[in-house]
């Protein structure tokens, strides 16, 4: 006869008065928590207010099992049986291996990215009403060129205000680039193309 053998993995041990992991109702020390809206010194028994989680203040309740805390402390456990460790170590491999919440990388590529353009066009007035998706836009209608010759004439200077220029120049960062609207860079290549034949 074979037969394979799994170890016990016990479920988080949460106390029944503060609600919190790792110690029982004996021996809380803290104060009594809601188990359903995790609001401080009221019993759960006569409590209808919408769920929260005492714990990590999710949409459920403290002993729900899709918790993050409640998740996180069942790996801690699951950790510490099967490498036969204390429970502090566990809890830092544990954590080692837990992404923290922060920045994703497409986020911050946005942020990058909404950063630039208003390098590259601080004359627009872009307060706070105005969203980051308008701003992409902004962006995806601008180009970087580095084929146009330093000796085109194209005007760079100051316009006034009135006028709008073809061409922005941005020599702080690449001085080599120079940011141009889809509408002005068809313009500047027909120009382009016109003074080459001529």
């Amino acid at each position: 006869m074979n037969l394979a053998v799994k170890p016990y993995i016990p479920n988080p041990l949460r106390c029944f008065k503060c609600q919190r992991f790792g110690h029982s109702k004996l021996a809380c020390r803290g104060t009594l928590a809601c188990a359903r809206c995790g609001e401080k010194n009221h019993d759960s028994l006569q409590c209808t207010a919408q769920e929260k989680c005492a714990n990590c203040k999710g949409n459920h309740t403290s002993y729900s099992r899709s918790c993050p805390s409640w998740q996180f402390e069942k790996e801690v456990i699951s950790v510490k049986i099967k490498q036969q460790i204390s429970y502090p170590e566990a809890r830092k491999i544990v954590k080692a291996q837990t992404p923290t919440g922060g920045t994703s990388y497409s986020s911050a590529i946005k942020q990058s990215v909404i950063a630039k353009v208003r390098q590259i066009n601080p004359t627009d007035t872009m307060n706070d009403s105005t969203t980051s998706e308008e701003t992409l836009k902004t962006f995806k209608n601008m180009h970087l060129v580095s084929d146009i010759p330093s000796s085109s004439t194209i005007q760079t200077e100051q316009p006034d205000s009135n006028t709008t220029p073809d061409l922005i120049s941005d020599s702080q960062d690449t001085p080599d680039f120079k940011t141009v609207e889809k509408k002005d860079l068809k313009n500047h290549l027909k120009l382009q193309l016109k003074t080459k034949v001529n």
